[in-house]
């Protein structure tokens, strides 16, 4: 019984912990309706804060047990219940649609929108089901971050044997633990180290980032828009045969996905607390994969270089970026220490030398993302409708930074992709073979991202001009009203 239900409680303490960190955030009112509406978004706080703290934990020695995973939630909850009483609730925006009016009366929009929620429930169950039969078979799930969890789960801490031992060097010991370290707080509350059923709850992270989206944008989105596009991003291929394999790409490209929407929202609305919440999702982001630090760099230089010419506060931006800084550096200081190094040449990177000589990856790499963005049966047409928003809002002027925001973030991910192939040692065919098909996860999430905001926000948009066009032809009616 403990092996089946414990982990769950792990869930709902890490939810906790993240319900603490909004309250004290002010980006959830104190009230019971609004706090289980940011549940999801709770969810993912909790799971992006929690192993940070515990990753810097173990940098300086602190063991890692479910009695100091209870500390760390408990301060988290208590820091977010005494702010949440000492100061005035923050703002937070308005939903468009209510669903408190009885079921009888809804209109064809929350019909259509409960359908897609009532689907991707059935498509979460299905998933969850089949990950009980699946075995963890990809190589990257097992060698890269569930044996580090393992490791994680036999040992409380960070013992030289395993993490500095040149006999485990294959399995990237300096890569990012943020993964492993949640993983091993599931294995740790059943007891046992069962990589089957540890991805049920990788599931949950999906439904979560749903939930959270939706949350986000709801003042942005009505239903009618983020409900069938929310869903078709879950039930993408791309995304839930990520989800049976048990591999981090996914996991990272959720935080990132809502570090993207963060900044967005920060950028229209100038909310330093979307940007706080941005600052955790991007650090949780770099602290679960390399390519999540490149992402989080790409996002927030992307929306300081918007914020530049739209003037917006410099200096809490530069906090900002420090805070990510500041939340990898636990483990980057604690590798560097005990002489871990990754196999990518980052400082030759920017040689220019380095870079001619090996010009001759780069049209292979073009070429190889390109086809793995462009494969729809994969990803659903998220890209074709992420395009069709930018452009929309482009040449309309609805939202256009927003859409410039996330077009930029977009391309310089891309690069950013193409660029590490061109630096890596590795075979570039058999690089590109193993990894092309995962590493796109977070460019698609940004797609996923603009195609919710933006159709929001034209569709948000139109209503407004039919409703003016309406009451310049109706000017009696406009009057009574």
């Amino acid at each position: 019984m403990r092996a089946e239900l414990a982990p769950f409680a792990v869930d709902l303490l890490l939810a906790l912990a993240g319900l603490g960190v909004l309250l004290a955030l002010r980006l959830v009112p104190r009230r019971a309706s609004a706090m289980a509406a940011a549940l999801g978004l709770a969810y993912l706080t909790g799971a992006a804060v929690v192993p940070m703290v515990l990753i810097a934990g173990l940098a300086i020695g602190i063991p890692l047990t479910l009695t100091t995973y209870a500390v760390v939630v408990l301060i988290c909850a208590g820091v977010g219940a005494m702010r949440s009483r000492s100061q005035e609730e923050g703002r937070t925006p308005a939903a468009q649609v209510r669903w408190t009016r009885r079921w009888r009366s809804w209109p064809a929009e929350l019909w259509i929108a409960g359908a897609c929620i009532a689907l991707l429930g059935l498509l979460v169950a299905v998933g969850m089901f089949s990950a009980l039969k699946m075995p963890l078979t990809g190589w990257d799930a097992w060698s890269i971050w569930a044996r580090k969890a393992q490791m994680l789960t036999v040992h409380d801490s960070l013992i030289e044997g395993f993490w500095t031992s040149p006999s485990y060097s294959w399995t990237h010991l300096d890569y990012p633990i943020q993964y492993p370290v949640w993983e091993a707080l599931h294995f740790r509350a059943a007891g046992v180290f069962d990589a089957q059923a540890l991805l049920r709850h990788v599931w949950l992270l999906l439904l979560a980032f749903v939930w959270a989206a939706a949350y986000l944008l709801r003042g942005q989105a009505r239903p009618l828009v983020w409900a069938p596009l929310l869903l078709l991003a879950a039930a993408a291929p791309g995304v839930w045969e990520q989800l049976l394999t048990g591999y981090a790409d996914v996991p990272m490209a959720i935080f990132a996905g809502l570090g993207a929407i963060s900044l967005a929202l920060w950028l229209s609305q100038e909310d330093g607390r979307l940007l706080a919440l941005a600052v955790v999702m991007l650090a949780a982001a770099a602290n679960t994969k390399n390519e999540g630090l490149m992402a989080a760099v790409a996002l927030l230089g992307v929306a300081g270089s918007i914020a530049v010419v739209r003037g917006l506060s410099l200096r809490r931006f530069a906090v900002a970026f420090a805070f990510v800084a500041t939340a990898i550096l636990p483990w980057r200081i604690w590798t560097a220490a005990h002489g871990l190094e990754g196999d990518m040449p980052v400082s030759k990177g920017i040689d220019p030398g380095y870079l001619l000589d090996r010009v001759d990856r780069v049209w292979p790499s073009v070429q190889t993302i390109g086809q793995e963005l462009a494969n729809q049966g994969r990803w659903l047409y998220l890209l074709p409708l992420a395009a069709l928003a930018v452009a929309a809002s482009l040449v309309s002027g609805v939202g256009r930074r927003i859409a410039g925001f996330y077009l930029a973030s977009f391309v310089l991910v891309w690069f950013g992709l193409v660029w590490s192939y061109w630096i890596s040692p590795n075979p570039l065919d058999w690089h590109l073979t193993l990894s092309a098909d995962r590493v796109i996860s977070v460019p698609m999430f940004i797609c996923l991202a603009a195609a919710v905001h933006l159709f929001g926000l034209l569709l948000s948009a139109a209503g407004g001009q039919r409703r003016r066009m309406r009451d310049s032809a109706h000017p009696s009616i406009a009057s009574s009203d």
